[in-house]
């Protein structure tokens, strides 16, 4: 599978569905903190798209 090929609407479920998934045995306070750091790994991941869209 590759994700440049999914729709806005497939990322969407696929994003909520794995969020559910993962969420159900955890506490609130696990969710939290997967939650914090799955956003410092996406602003990392953007730093690096944009540093290798500007290299090139």
């Amino acid at each position: 599978m590759c994700f440049s090929d999914l729709s806005s609407c497939d990322l969407i479920g696929l994003s909520s569905s794995l969020a559910i998934l993962i969420s159900e045995n955890l506490t609130a306070n696990e969710i939290n903190i997967l939650s914090n750091f799955f956003d410092a790994f996406a602003d990392n991941l953007a730093i690096i798209a944009t540093k290798k869209s500007i290299e090139t």
